[in-house]
């Protein structure tokens, strides 16, 4: 199969200040990014580089194989190339020693709340963290003008539509403190006659003016592109037609798609063959469907893309600069000494449901196969437990359940899956979830404090607007609490006897785990406030449900903690870059207290005569070699083969559940 390779950018392209690359989780979005950074760098000498990480599970520093943290940090022996892993963490503090000052002086002219009320809320952990510092940063970045580009290597597609949206969000929060200023200059005008301005409106007016560059930058049809990246499978595919519908309602401009990893070995390799023979329907797919942009086709490699000779190997059939000569003799990589590894009997892998936990998370770096992998389990626990009732749910914001089983799944509730009586699903819509309790909360807010400023009054129209505006902008992460509590709510009412979570990719994962100490934290400070203004605002059905809710989530955190009741299954690829990720992953959960006995590592080949398939066997063995002496004295460890073919349908999910489960 004969693909012509096309230019990644013409000469007229190249007045780039934004360069942004996303996809589905597996797709290759990290590699592209850092293939794309070292061939601009060495093709403009004398242009300033600068690629970001905004996933939270950064893996820039593995693909370059270099160490890259959150100080921006020279790559390699590239004098023009920068790189930069976001923590959030640290920006936030950043942010709050240069600003804390100025912003609890707005929030305690513009609200009702004393210094100490403002003090506890700034000290709290803002959900969605992440995203917010991302963009604080990237217009830090900007405005210093250092670089002549910017490389983003975005998290998976949902939380990175929520980043890019952001901007317009956080022109809200502008407006709401601008509305709490105001109000100051209302008040000193009526008492001196005149308003000097301050640090407070100095602070309004950058800050203003960093959300509108960003804004602006991402929308600049001349400087700033998104590249979708893909691969031609059909969940991936549906994929990015979702994303590039969302990045056209923002307004992001797109031209190029890469379509990563295809096969063309030409050989009767019985896993190879039917690997390109759906490929080429895919492509046929793409061909048709993403006409309107410039679609680049990147083959599929029998070894790892890391590291600069790699990153440039592939950078160079990026950019057309390079035909794909075919593949080494599997004689090129000799096998390693002293590996005799063979796919796990089924019982390894069933055992991880034979825990007979209340909940089951599914947990790893993006395309290694969570959603089958836990989609596969539910029906397994269906079928073991006729008595009782499964709930499969998502709180990824790029859903996958209803592709994998290739039936439409519900929303705002949950339904029967494919007529199987036990066994239930949900792909919960967070954000919803979250502007439904805004809905909720409004008008009782709006009412109560009504009453308490006993109406009337141009500063009680402020103070109206203000409480209006505080409602609206609550940051991204707010609705992820929104979920765990949907799913406390079911716990404490017993509708469910097991639940099965497919998860969001690392990064976001890990913040939904800690969602709950998270949650719990703004309960008892509203409720300190709701006990501190009892005596002057009526607000007891409010106390109520932060009492309830605290509940709720202290019970989920105990549940999540407990290993009797939760596990934790990691799932893994038998790649560098995968390992690295799983290695990171599992020494979080360890400190979050989360029981994780299993490993589970997916599309392990078969022993195989193949050119292709034998050189990626024997590095993925000598990989599950060093994964075993680390980690088996801890963990279980469990190999899940590769197939030939996408799991995808309920039948197909059956097979696969005999196979894996036993």
């Amino acid at each position: 199969m004969v693909i012509e390779n096309l230019s990644m950018f013409s000469k007229e392209k190249l007045d780039l200040n934004f360069l942004l690359f996303g996809g589905k989780g597996g797709c290759g979005k990290t590699t592209s990014a850092c293939a794309a950074s070292i061939y601009l760098a060495h093709k403009f000498p004398d242009k300033k580089i600068l690629i970001v990480s905004s996933d939270p599970a950064h893996s820039v520093g593995d693909s370059f194989n270099c160490q890259v943290g959150s100080s921006i940090t020279p790559v390699n022996d590239f004098p023009n190339l920068w790189a930069l892993e976001l923590s959030a963490e640290e920006e936030n503090v950043r942010f709050k020693q240069e600003n804390d000052a100025v912003m609890k002086k707005i929030a305690e002219r513009g609200t009702l709340f004393d210094n100490e009320d403002i003090d506890m809320f700034f000290d709290l952990t803002i959900p969605g963290l992440d995203e917010i510092m991302t963009v604080v940063k990237l217009a830090d970045i900007l405005k210093e003008g250092k670089y002549d580009l910017i490389v983003l290597d975005t998290a998976p597609i949902g939380h990175t539509i929520r980043l890019l949206d952001l901007p317009v969000h956080m022109k809200k929060w502008v407006e709401v403190l601008e509305l709490m200023q105001s109000k100051h200059r209302f008040l000193f005008r009526a008492f001196t006659g005149k308003y000097r301005r301050d640090d407070a409106d100095d602070f309004l007016e950058k800050f203003d003016n960093d959300v509108k560059r960003v804004n602006r930058l991402l929308k600049n049809q001349r400087s700033t592109r998104f590249v979708a990246v893909t691969i031609p499978e059909v969940m991936p595919v549906e994929k990015t037609e979702e994303l590039l519908k969302e990045l056209k309602k923002l307004e992001i401009p797109v031209r190029d798609i890469i379509v990563n990893q295809i096969r063309n070995s030409e050989n009767n390799c019985p896993y190879c063959a039917p690997v390109e023979e759906e490929q080429k329907k895919q492509i046929d797919y793409i061909s048709q469907n993403f006409s309107g942009y410039n679609l680049h086709y990147i083959p599929s490699f029998p070894y790892p893309i890391c590291g600069i000779e790699r990153l440039t190997e592939y950078s160079q059939l990026l950019f057309g600069e390079k035909s794909y000569q075919p593949v080494l003799s599997a004689k090129a990589f000799p096998k390693p000494d002293n590996i005799s590894i063979s796919v796990n009997k089924p019982e390894a892998v069933s055992r991880f449901l034979e825990k007979k936990a209340l909940i089951y998370i599914f947990g790893g770096k993006g395309g290694v196969g969570k959603s089958t992998m836990s989609c596969s389990a539910a029906l397994t626990l269906a079928k073991r437990n006729p008595n009782k009732k499964i709930l499969l749910f998502s709180t990824d914001p790029a859903h996958s359940i209803s592709n994998c089983f290739n039936l439409p799944v519900e929303t705002d509730k949950y339904g029967p899956v494919g007529g199987i009586d036990n066994l239930f699903a949900m792909e919960m819509d967070a954000l919803k979830l979250l502007n439904e309790w805004k809905e909720e909360n409004r008008d009782r807010i709006k009412e109560t404090f009504d009453e308490f400023m006993g109406g009337g009054g141009t500063t009680i129209r402020f103070e109206e607007e203000i409480f209006e505006g505080l409602i609206d902008i609550t940051p991204p992460g707010f609705d992820e609490i929104m979920a765990l509590r949907k799913i406390t709510d079911y716990i404490s009412e017993n509708r469910f006897d097991i639940y099965v979570l497919d998860s969001a990719a690392t990064g976001h994962l890990l913040r939904f785990l800690e969602m709950p100490a998270i949650a719990r934290s703004w309960t008892k400070a509203m409720l300190k406030m709701f006990i501190k203004y009892k005596k002057m605002i009526k607000m007891s059905k409010q106390a109520a449900d932060y009492v309830d809710l605290s509940r709720k989530i202290r019970k989920i955190q105990e549940i999540l903690t407990d290993p009797d009741r939760c596990q934790f299954g990691v799932i893994g690829i038998a790649e560098r870059m995968g390992k690295n990720e799983m290695d990171r992953l599992v020494e979080r959960l360890k400190k979050l207290k989360i029981a994780c006995g299993h490993i589970l590592i997916n599309l392990v080949l078969a022993p195989i005569k193949c050119d292709f398939c034998e050189p990626k066997r024997y590095k993925q063995q000598k990989l599950i070699q060093e994964i075993i002496r680390e980690k088996s004295s801890e963990h279980q460890i469990c190999q899940i083969p590769a197939f030939s073919h996408p799991i995808k349908g309920i039948d197909q999910l059956i097979d696969f559940s005999r196979i894996v489960y036993g």
